[in-house]
Formats: structure tokens, C-alpha cells, sequence
């Protein structure tokens, strides 16, 4: 198992605004890992059950990191749209997870070694193949 960090992140604007989806993404040797509960947009108040998705990185096509000056966020492409059909906000097979400014550095951390990790499965599934 990886050690590491848990990165903070938080999917806005679910239903318009109405939900948001507060959770912690980890970073596993065969998988990552999205614990999460959904909160009333205005009061904050649980909605839901914590729920986790694992991800597998087979059933991944990209994952990346998007810094920009104001904004980091974790942007996660799967192969299939039902991969991530348990996701609140994912949309077209893609999830955009907000991170906080003073969790950049975690961030980054977990998403280097989660594209690492997708790397080495690829060039297995390419093995596989042969």
C-alpha cells in the first residue's frame, strides 16, 4: 500500500448548487479511492451516507492535475461512463474534484504517483496484450 496524504476535495454545483459533495481521495496501489458525503448547498447539513468509490486504474484513461492561479483542481477520465455512475457531478465519464489552496501540495503529491500508477498499469494491459 501507498502512504501518503488523504487530499480534501469538494465537488460544487451538484443539482445546481443545491448539493455539494465534501470528501477525501486516496491514493492506493490498484486503486484510487473517493470517501465522500453530500451536504445541503445552503446549510451544509449531511444529506447522505459516507459513501467510498474505488476506482480502478485499469478502468481509467487519464488523471491529472489542473493548476491555475486562483483554482487546483483534480480531474479524473475514466474509460466507461458507468465507472463513474456512482459519483455525484461526474458527467460524461469525467469527475472534476475541487481542491483547497493549502491542499496544492498533497495534491500534487497524490496525483503523481496516481499517473504513475495509471503508467505502470497501461504498460501491463499493453503486455497483456501481446
Amino acid at each position: 500500500m501507498i502512504k501518503g496524504r488523504s487530499v480534501p476535495f469538494e465537488i460544487p454545483n451538484v443539482n445546481h448548487g443545491i448539493v455539494v459533495v465534501k470528501g477525501l481521495l486516496h491514493i492506493r496501489e490498484a486503486e484510487i479511492v473517493l470517501e465522500f458525503d453530500q451536504r445541503d448547498g445552503f446549510t451544509q447539513i449531511f444529506k447522505s451516507d459516507l459513501k467510498e468509490v474505488a476506482l480502478s486504474y485499469s478502468d481509467l484513461e487519464s488523471v491529472k492535475l489542473e493548476k491555475k492561479l486562483f483554482r487546483t483542481r483534480i480531474i479524473i477520465l475514466a474509460n466507461s461512463m458507468k465507472i463513474l455512475k456512482d459519483i455525484p457531478g461526474a458527467d460524461q465519464g469525467k469527475v472534476v474534484l475541487k481542491v483547497k489552496r493549502k491542499d496544492r501540495k498533497a495534491a500534487e503529491e497524490a496525483i503523481s504517483k496516481a499517473a504513475l500508477m495509471l503508467s505502470e498499469q497501461k504498460l501491463r494491459d499493453l503486455d497483456d496484450t501481446d
